[in-house]
């Protein structure tokens, strides 16, 4: 039996993946505007789960037998992962036409129909849309340690059995992003059918459109928008395990099972935004929509405008939301070492942790949303209920996978 030991592991992990349960970008051909449903539409980001492939990270655990029979001990174990994350980009500001289109889909709350946000198109502009998500894991527990049974020295098949007991603290961090960028851009001939049926240009319009309640129609105007969701799942509980060791020469083996009972303290921030800008200062409240037949008129200066609200998080659900629950997390792991000197043991194992409620970024909203509160429609402003839906929603979450290490005993 050792007085002290030192481990140190190395892991490959993986995690259950991110679910996504609503649409988040599409796109389709322009006269459907990527609106769900529609026979051209598709979807390219959303309505599925989104993988983080394998995660590294490092365990590290130490402790030591206090008595002269090394019967009752102290023993301390930590682990972190890397913080994994999954981007994906689609379209961008260099694709002057426009096409293809891209979209942000939603409900109207206010009629229950099917709806889109587009983002560019053939007559509107290009745009760039990234969506971003990445979580990571901590953990660490103090134990006290009672070995319940321990072979007889010199016995060529020696094993032990220990029991710990103490405080674990548990804790996932996630987030999902979604930002877009649209560039208003050029100007739309408009038509006019002259004598004997010929059509003449009338007149070239710019394009055009209202963020939040403020008309903007230059070309080349910049209009960005951002939808984030950020969750935190702290565990704090008592821990119990149990923790097993066989040796044969140079060969052991080892496991463990443990579960810890305790508060499950959950986290959401939800934050919404965009903003313009115009660089040719011709936007602004006090701009007018340009009819058919008229010239765009330059301005002198610069304007800008930022507004609180994006799409699927807008100015009635943004905020900081927290609950507390009671949870479990149970873990099981095992390793096969080989001697590498007296003291020093090389090991490969496995092991799995489990948590079975969790509030995940990508289940944080559920697609219905007030169109008074998205920057693009025209009745924004109205009156928006501080009613955000589908706030923690659960979801089961798991960790594991491989991990190699070194341990040192004395």
């Amino acid at each position: 039996a050792p007085r002290w030991w030192v481990e140190a592991d190395y892991l490959l992990w993986f995690n259950r993946d991110q679910p996504v349960r609503y649409p988040l970008l599409t796109t389709s051909a322009p006269v459907d505007g990527g609106v769900l449903g529609a026979a051209s539409t598709t979807v390219l980001v959303g309505n599925r789960d989104i993988g983080y492939n394998p995660i590294s990270g490092v365990r590290i655990a130490t402790g030591f037998f206090g008595d002269a029979d090394r019967r009752f001990g102290f023993n301390f174990g930590m682990f972190v992962t890397e913080r994994r994350g999954k981007t994906e980009t689609f379209g961008g500001a260099q694709n002057t036409a426009g096409i293809p289109l891209l979209a942000r889909p939603f409900i109207d709350r206010n009629t229950g129909l099917q709806t889109s946000l587009v983002l560019s198109g053939p007559d509107f502009g290009p745009s760039g849309v990234v969506v971003g998500t990445n979580t990571q894991t901590f953990s660490f527990e103090p134990s006290a340690v009672w070995n319940l049974y321990r072979s007889e020295p010199g016995e060529r098949l020696a094993w032990s059995l220990d029991f710990l007991a103490g405080y674990r603290y548990l804790e996932v961090k996630e987030r999902l992003d979604i930002q877009s960028l649209t560039i208003l851009n050029g100007q739309t001939p408009q038509f006019a059918v002259g004598p004997f049926g010929v059509v003449t240009v009338a007149g070239l319009l710019p394009t055009q459109t209202t963020f939040a309640g403020v008309n903007v129609i230059s070309p080349n105007a910049t209009i960005f928008i951002r939808d984030s969701f950020h969750t935190r799942n702290q565990f704090n509980g008592v821990s119990f395990a149990l923790r097993g060791e066989a040796r044969y020469g140079m060969v052991t083996a080892s496991g463990f099972a443990k579960i810890a009972v305790g508060n499950m303290h959950e986290r959401i921030e939800v934050f919404g935004g965009g903003a313009f800008t115009d660089p040719s200062g011709a936007s602004g409240s006090g701009a007018q929509l340009l009819g058919a037949g008229q010239q765009f008129p330059p301005v002198a200066g610069r304007t800008t405008g930022s507004t609180y609200g994006g799409l699927l998080a807008t100015n009635g659900s943004i905020g900081t939301f927290t609950r507390d629950r009671f949870s479990y997390v149970p873990e099981i792991g095992g390793t096969v070492g080989i001697a590498l000197t007296r003291r020093l043991t090389g090991s490969v194992g496995l092991n799995l942790l489990y948590l079975p409620d969790v509030a995940r970024p990508g289940s944080q909203f559920n697609g219905a949303v007030n169109s008074a509160a998205v920057p693009f429609s025209p009745n924004y402003g109205a009156i928006v209920p501080a009613s955000p839906p589908g706030l923690f929603r659960q979801d089961q979450y798991w960790l594991g996978g491989v991990n190699v290490g070194l341990q040192l005993r004395y």
